[in-house]
């Protein structure tokens, strides 16, 4: 009967016994897999910069080493006048110089090196240093120009993109007449690819017109111009605008200023409906955007939050401008 009692709580014990020795074992075993590689690679050192331009600025130094064989270097890029532009690049163990390229024209910078190894210990820095790239003293390439004369008061002028020493730097546009910046009205339209085209609106018929384009970087204000062209555009003796066009409506508001308009077109002496164009005025001032058939839906924008007043003209192929359409006035929410 004894033995009875006491084979259950030896077998217990025994339980017991291995269930604590295999926890024991356990810790051991995880406290040893913890402890992994913590030493960091050694600092990287005589940074140094060269070979500096616009946009990029070479860094060479001297390479760190590690207990582990196997680490690879971050380069840390910093602009000291906008934080936008900085940057950290990952180069290879193998490699002990980047060119960091893409920097900003004209801006102060500091460049700093560490080493990384593969357990992610990271050595100190290196010692910064300290350069500015240089000014962007170089235009775009010039735009190849094309003129076409399509009636008697408007010419299109066509012209290949050009590109520039930096990248996505590239451009503003003014076209020239005569030899002097043009001022009137420019519609841009549709162009081949590669190229850019705008009408230039409201020319004297019969008369003989020079043309030119500026092309304008953004970052240095370095500006190339095209090639001259000459277009005479064609005779007309019509001189009686059309009529105003009328019932200026709102159709439709998408919020945000983005409105849609339509009107009832108007007629004229010497062109066919289809043949007169409408210009779209917003609080006085005539908007940039193409204005297609006009007569049900036409897109415009407008300020976002007050009151906002439209009115219409009708423009002819001789460049005769209609009186205004009736005011329309609409309050306008912000998005």
């Amino acid at each position: 009967m004894t033995s009875r009692h006491f084979a259950p709580l030896l077998v217990g014990t025994a339980a017991l016994v291995l269930v604590i020795g295999s926890l024991f074992t356990g810790g051991q075993t995880s406290a040893a897999g913890g402890k992994g590689d913590r030493s960091a690679p050694t600092t990287p050192s005589n940074l140094n910069a060269s070979n500096v331009t616009s946009t990029s600025v070479t860094l060479s130094w001297t390479g760190s080493t590690d207990n582990s064989g196997s680490l690879s270097y971050k380069v840390r890029i910093t602009n000291l006048k906008n934080s936008a532009y900085n940057s950290l690049a990952t180069v290879s163990q193998s490699q002990t110089t980047y060119t960091a390229k893409y920097l900003a024209t004209n801006s102060p910078y500091t460049f700093s090196v560490y080493a990384v190894d593969a357990a992610g210990n990271k050595s100190a820095d290196s010692n910064v240093v300290s350069t500015s790239t240089l000014a962007d003293t170089t235009p775009p390439s010039t735009p190849a120009l094309t003129a076409t004369v399509l009636n008697p008061s408007q010419v299109q002028l066509t012209w290949t993109k050009p590109t520039d020493n930096v990248t996505s730097n590239c451009c503003n546009y003014s076209v020239n007449l005569n030899g002097s910046p043009y001022t009137g009205q420019l519609n841009w339209v549709l162009a081949p690819a590669g190229s850019l085209s705008a009408i230039v609106r409201h020319l004297t018929p019969s008369t003989t017109y020079s043309f030119t384009v500026n092309a304008t970087d953004w970052s240095g204000g370095n500006v190339s111009t095209s090639n001259t062209v000459s277009a005479t555009t064609q005779p007309s003796s019509d001189t009686t605008p059309p009529s105003a066009p009328t019932n200026l409506r709102l159709v439709q508001d998408d919020t945000c200023g983005e409105v849609w308009l339509g009107w009832i077109e108007a007629t004229d002496n010497a062109d066919s409906q289809d043949q007169i164009e409408y210009e779209i005025w917003v609080n006085g001032i005539l908007s940039p955007l193409p204005v297609g058939a006009g007569i049900d839906l036409d897109f415009v924008y407008a300020n976002t939050h007050g009151d906002n007043y439209f009115q219409v003209r009708a423009v002819d192929r001789s460049g005769n401008s209609s009186a205004p359409s009736n005011v329309l006035k609409l309050f306008l929410w912000p998005c």
